[in-house]
């Protein structure tokens, strides 16, 4: 699909090169011939100009009539190829002058015939003989005054351009050919990919979902053999098929949220201004029983009043992710430090660090992928699927945000989030209280 797609943007894309070059060009060649008529109708005109009764003298024959004339030919400029012709009021040539050797034999062999066109065409300028231009004007108490221009220059200098431009457009079309190829490459990387990560996302999915729906099947295949038995009896499978459904459900939720993320739906966030203390308090409250539990250090250095324009709810679902996935990886009687603090330009700075064995540098760079889990053992321990941070990325990329790996080494591993403080974004409504305790006393109000 993607290779019909890319040659069909080239296709479109030299179709209209082609147009687009074919009409350049043609433009060019007219307003190349348009320029050459009207440079050689000056050189005519300027001639004709300087061609005046005081630079000729008319011989009259035995008639009365002009029988002969001479033209100054030091009073006039003539250029190569190009000629000056008298002419009387009965068509016969009195005098004639032109410059260039083979110009001259041409005139001078046919200057009846040319005398007898010229006069016959009722415009006053234009071509005859095919390559011969002529203009022609009334010269007082003699006849005519005639100005030829070889075409053969002209011509030239015409078929020389219309080469250099179709060589050109030639050029061109193979350059935009080359161009759209590496264009149409480049700009269906990001579909491709897209496409890959969605094929994927649907190949894990599929996989995760496999292990919840086989137990779910065991446990009804189990519970089928003992139909007398009561529900007390059964317990453990009935329970072992409640946890294994949660699990499905949690991921089906999961899936979804990326899915709209990804599908830019309106996922009815509750922007407001808020304090992101609150946040990070209520679940380092949260988490304490869970680290004492597991004989975790669980450290906090919170800032007060740190002021941000985000919902409640799903920023606090992003410090649960990394909380949760310190306690994960943490080390046996390890540590996990939470500090909140203003960093520079009025931003709000999240940080977990948790003490234990440091994230490969070759693992590090997926770990917001979907479904990557850099120990697969000890997160399927612990009911992971992989889809955290790739939630808390999209949560924080909707608040203006940026979150991301800081360091793993053997001083721990941490991870930061990065948020705009409230004055440097506009809240649809600032003057609601932080936390979700304001949003009770709002709608009491």
């Amino acid at each position: 699909m993607l290779t019909k797609l890319r040659r069909r943007f080239i296709l479109d894309t030299m179709i209209l090169s082609l147009i687009i070059l074919t009409g350049a060009t043609a433009l060019l060649i007219v307003a190349s011939y348009t320029y050459g008529q009207n440079n050689a109708e000056d050189t005519m005109q300027d001639l004709l100009t300087s061609v005046t009764p005081a630079t000729v003298t008319v011989r009259e024959g035995k008639n009365g009539r002009p029988d002969i004339a001479e033209i100054d030919r030091e009073a006039i400029e003539i250029h190569d190829e190009s000629a000056v012709m008298i002419l009387s009021e009965d068509g016969d040539v009195l005098a004639s002058l032109s410059s260039g050797k083979s110009f001259r034999e041409k005139v001078d062999a046919s200057q009846e015939e040319i005398a007898k066109t010229v006069l016959q065409e009722k415009k006053p300028s234009g071509i005859i003989l095919t390559n011969i231009r002529y203009m022609k004007q009334p010269l007082k108490g003699v006849g005519t005054k005639v100005a030829l221009l070889d075409r053969a220059s002209e011509l030239r200098a015409i078929y020389f351009q219309f080469r250099l431009y179709i060589t050109l457009a030639f050029i061109l079309l193979i350059l935009i050919l080359l161009l759209c190829e590496y264009l149409s490459r480049r700009s269906i990387l990001p579909v491709d990919e897209a496409i890959r990560t969605q094929q994927q996302f649907i190949a894990d999915a599929s996989h995760e979902l496999k292990t919840p729906i086989a137990v779910i099947l065991a446990n009804l295949d189990i519970l089928k053999t003992s139909p007398d038995k009561t529900v007390r009896e059964e317990e453990k499978w009935i329970d072992s098929t409640k946890m294994e459904a949660n699990r499905m459900s949690k991921l089906v939720n999961e899936m979804l949220f990326l899915a709209r993320s990804d599908a830019a739906m309106d996922m009815h966030y509750n922007f407001r201004l808020i304090n992101f203390s609150d946040v990070v308090e209520e679940v380092v409250l949260t988490t304490e029983a869970l680290a004492f539990e597991r004989n975790i250090t669980l450290e906090a250095d919170i800032a007060e009043n740190s002021q941000v324009v985000g919902d409640f709810e799903r920023l606090k679902q992003v410090v649960m992710i990394l909380v949760e996935n310190a306690t994960k990886y943490v080390n046996e009687n390890g540590t996990i430090q939470v500090e909140l603090t203003s960093g520079p330009r009025r931003v709000e700075v999240l940080t977990v660090t948790n003490s234990g064995a440091p994230i490969p540098t070759e693992k590090a760079e997926h770990i917001f992928e979907r479904f990557y889990r850099v120990d697969e053992s000890r997160v399927r321990e612990k009911g992971g699927y992989g889809l955290g941070l790739s939630i808390a990325q999209k949560i924080i990329e909707k608040h203006h945000g940026e979150i991301g790996l800081a360091f793993s080494n053997e001083n721990g591993t941490c991870f930061e989030v990065r948020l705009p403080h409230a004055q440097n974004l506009r809240a649809p409504d600032l003057t609601t209280l932080p936390g979700p305790e304001a949003a009770k006393e709002k709608s009491s109000d």
